[in-house]
């Protein structure tokens, strides 16, 4: 099924590659924060440049869209000093609440958002990590940012107003990363997988290699 999607990100390498990837099967609608994408692949004509944080922003931003694929915390880039970690974190956690907030306002059922396998890496090696783990985020901002934007993501699914699937990735083209096929073949997946019956919020973690891979892939 073609669907319109609004890929947050696109000016940050994954929603970059998100939007090269699936404009082969849907119309992608890319969004980010600079000027211009600045990325390979992301159509500068349909390219929305948009302050997430600002309500009005988010609704222009999404304005159309059957889905939104939220890539933008997945790259987070805190700068140097504490007063730049502080805006990163601003940035993603306000700006996933608006940027969900304007996706119920506009009748969107679901959300993908792309969030980070960093959040794991703490965890002694030879434990194997799986979808059941909770996220053990450093006390830092690009570690804390993706692990807010699920915390704004996962509460707000589950007052039933709109479904999230939750991918954590790695980074991508690492050896122990994401590949660019494994990520784009998992939000295809995401956009119409099911839920389990009564919930609204699901996780998977899509890796292409290293300790986080699933056993037996």
């Amino acid at each position: 099924m073609r669907m319109r999607l609004a890929i947050t990100g696109a000016d940050q390498p994954m929603g970059a590659l998100l939007c090269q990837r699936l404009a082969a099967q849907h119309e992608v609608i890319p969004v980010g924060a600079a000027t211009e994408s600045g990325q390979d692949g992301v159509d500068a004509a349909s390219y929305r440049r948009a302050n997430l944080n600002l309500p009005p922003g988010a609704a222009a931003a999404i304005r159309g869209a059957d889905m939104i694929v939220h890539a933008q915390p997945h790259d987070p880039e805190p700068g140097l000093g504490t007063a730049a970690e502080g805006a990163l974190l601003e940035r993603i956690s306000r700006g996933t609440y608006v940027l969900v907030q304007a996706a119920v306002a506009a009748h969107v059922g679901r959300l993908i958002l792309i969030s980070q396998m960093r959040l794991f890496q703490d965890i002694p090696e030879q434990f194997i990590v799986t979808e059941t783990w909770q996220p053990r985020p450093r006390p830092e901002a690009a570690s804390l940012a993706p692990f807010m934007a699920e915390l704004v993501c996962r509460e707000i699914a589950r007052t039933g107003r709109i479904e999230v699937v939750n991918l954590r990735m790695g980074m991508l083209g690492a050896a122990d990363g994401t590949s660019g096929d494994a990520a784009a073949d998992a939000v295809q997946r995401a956009l119409t997988v099911d839920m389990a019956e009564g919930y609204h919020w699901q996780e998977q973690h899509v890796v292409s290699g290293g300790r986080f891979l699933p056993q037996g892939a």
